[in-house]
C-alpha cells in the first residue's frame, strides 16, 4: 500500500492503480480493504474518471468498519455524485437519508434549551477552514459586514488558518479574523468536544459552511446539535439529508421546484447569491483586462476536469467544428500533469482538432489572465462551474450555461440570471451548440448587471431571515 501511495505522491495515478489492483487480487486482511478503494478514489480522481471516484468511496464506505470513517466515505460519496453526467436527485436524497442514519445514537445531551438571556443573536459559523477558495468567494460579506450591534458571530475552523501554508497572501483570512467577534481553531480536537464549546458559547445559531465537502466533517460536529437552530448553505449545494439541520439557506430560483429532494426546510432569501471579488481578481480586472477582439475567437472552459463529461465534449466538438480556426482552451483548478494528460486523452479519441485546442493545469493567480483572451466561456453541465462563472461575468467575459432542473444544476443560471444576461441560458445541447456557434459569428460585449455583485443586499436578506427565524424560537 505504501507504494501506492507513493506512486499518487509521484503523480503516477496509472502505475497506482495496477498496485492497487494487485492488493486486492492477493486478497487484503478485510479491516484494510477501505484503504486500498480511498487510495482507488484518489487515483482516479487524478485521472479526472469521475465514474470510478464515485464507485470508490462506495466501496470505502461499505467496507469501512469505523463509524467516523464510515461517515467520511459516505460524504465523499455524496458530494461526487454531482460530477456524474446521469445524476439523479431522487438516488442522491435517498442516499442522504440512508447516510442520516449513522447518526441513530449520537448523544445530544449537553444541548443547551434554556431561555436565551443575551440581546445580540449569536451565530456560530463552522467550517473546514477560513481561507480564501471559490465559496468563500460566496459568503465573505456575512463574516464582515454585519451589524454588530445586532448580532454576535464566531468563527469554528477545523485548520488552523493562521499557519497555513497560504497566510501570506490570502487576504480572506486576514479581514475575517479581524471582523468578527471570536475565531476558534479547532484543528486539534474532537468532533463531539467541538460540539460541547459551540453549546457552552451560548450560539443560537450553528451554520455549517462545509456540508458533505471534505469528507463531511462539519456535519459530524452538526449532528450533536450544539445550538437551538442548525442551518446550511453557501458552503454546500443539495441537502445534507441530516436531521440535525433544520434549515437550508437559499434563493427562489434554486428551490423554486426542489423542496421536496430536501430534508431541511427551504429559507429562501429575496438575494441569496452574491459573487464577491477578491483584492487580486479586482486589480486584475483593471489592470489587464482590455478586450480587444482576438484573432482567432476563443472558447474557454475553466472548471474542474472531473466536471467534463461526455455529453459536454460532443458539444465543444461540435462547436469547433462548426466555427473553423476558433480556438478551445481548457484550463483544470489542479496542476496535476495526469488529469492534463488523461484529458488530452480523451480529445484524441474524440477527434478533436488538437492544433486548435490548449490543455493546461492551474497555476498561481495565472488563470486570471486567461480572461483577456477568452470570447465565449462554455460552461459544463450538469455540474456547472461556482467561482468560475461568477469570475468570467465579473471579467465581463460571457458564459453559456444549459441549466438543470435539480438545484445543484441552477447554480451557473442563477449567476447569469441576477447579472441580467439570461439569454445566455440554454434547455437543451442542440440550442447549447447553436447559441455558441452564432454567438462567435457574431459576438457582443456584455454589461452585467450588478445585483450579482451586491454584497450587502445578501447581507441585509440573510441577517433578516436570522432575525424572523430567532423570533420563532
Amino acid at each position: 500500500m505504501d507504494i501506492a501511495k507513493k506512486y499518487l505522491e509521484d503523480n503516477l495515478p496509472l502505475k497506482a492503480l495496477a498496485r492497487l489492483k494487485e492488493l486486492l487480487d492477493n486478497k487484503v486482511y478485510p479491516e484494510d480493504e477501505w484503504k486500498i478503494h480511498e487510495l482507488f478514489s484518489a487515483a482516479f480522481a487524478d485521472l479526472g474518471v469521475a465514474e470510478m471516484v464515485v464507485k470508490a468511496n462506495f466501496n470505502a464506505m461499505h467496507t469501512d468498519k469505523i463509524l467516523r470513517d464510515q461517515r467520511r466515505h459516505f460524504s465523499n460519496f455524496l458530494f461526487t455524485q454531482h460530477y456524474l453526467e446521469n445524476f439523479d436527485e431522487n438516488h442522491y436524497l435517498q442516499a442522504a437519508e440512508m447516510y442520516n442514519m449513522l447518526y441513530q445514537d449520537v448523544d445530544i445531551s449537553f444541548q443547551n434549551t434554556s431561555p436565551r438571556t443575551q440581546d445580540k443573536i449569536h451565530i456560530a459559523y463552522m467550517a473546514p477552514n477560513f481561507y480564501d477558495s471559490s465559496v468563500a468567494r460566496f459568503y465573505e460579506p456575512l463574516l464582515t459586514k454585519y451589524d454588530k450591534e445586532k448580532f454576535y458571530v464566531s468563527l469554528w475552523s477545523l485548520s488552523d488558518d493562521k499557519t497555513h501554508k497560504y497566510k501570506v497572501r490570502d487576504d480572506f483570512t486576514r479581514i475575517a479574523l479581524y471582523n468578527v467577534d471570536e475565531y476558534h481553531n479547532m484543528s486539534e480536537v474532537s468532533f463531539e468536544e467541538i460540539a460541547q464549546k459551540i453549546s457552552e458559547s451560548g450560539a443560537d445559531i450553528f451554520f455549517d459552511l462545509g456540508g458533505h465537502t471534505e469528507g463531511g466533517a462539519t456535519l459530524q460536529i452538526a449532528s450533536y446539535k450544539p445550538a437551538r437552530v442548525r442551518m446550511s448553505g453557501f458552503g454546500y449545494f443539495d441537502t445534507t439529508g441530516l436531521d440535525a439541520i433544520d434549515i437550508y439557506v437559499t434563493d427562489e430560483f434554486l428551490a423554486k421546484g426542489n423542496q421536496e429532494y430536501f430534508t431541511e426546510k427551504m429559507l429562501v432569501l429575496d438575494s441569496g447569491l452574491v459573487f464577491n471579488p477578491n483584492r487580486n481578481m479586482r486589480l486584475t480586472k483593471k489592470t489587464y483586462m482590455h478586450k480587444k477582439p482576438h484573432q482567432n475567437f476563443t472558447f474557454a472552459c475553466a472548471n474542474n476536469f472531473l466536471k467534463i463529461t461526455d455529453r459536454y465534449l460532443y458539444c465543444v466538438k461540435e462547436i469547433l467544428n462548426e466555427v473553423p480556426e476558433s480556438i478551445m482552451l481548457f484550463r483544470d483548478t489542479t496542476p496535476l500533469k495526469s488529469r492534463q494528460d488523461a484529458l488530452t486523452d480523451r480529445l484524441r479519441e474524440y477527434d478533436f482538432p488538437m492544433e486548435r485546442v490548449e490543455v493546461l493545469g492551474s497555476e498561481p493567480e495565472a488563470y486570471l489572465y486567461d480572461y483577456d483572451h477568452i470570447d465565449l466561456v462554455l460552461d459544463t453541465f450538469p455540474y456547472t462551474g461556482g467561482m468560475m462563472t461568477a469570475l468570467a461575468i465579473y471579467m465581463e467575459v460571457p458564459v453559456l450555461n444549459m441549466w438543470g432542473m435539480s438545484h445543484s444544476q441552477r447554480f451557473g443560471a442563477d449567476m447569469l440570471r441576477l447579472a441580467g444576461l439570461e439569454n445566455f441560458i440554454v434547455t437543451n445541447i442542440d440550442d447549447y451548440i447553436n447559441f455558441a456557434v452564432n454567438f462567435a459569428k457574431n459576438p457582443k460585449p456584455i454589461y452585467p448587471d450588478q445585483r450579482l455583485f451586491d454584497s450587502m443586499a445578501l447581507v441585509k436578506s440573510f441577517y433578516g431571515m436570522i432575525e424572523s427565524v430567532m423570533k420563532s424560537v
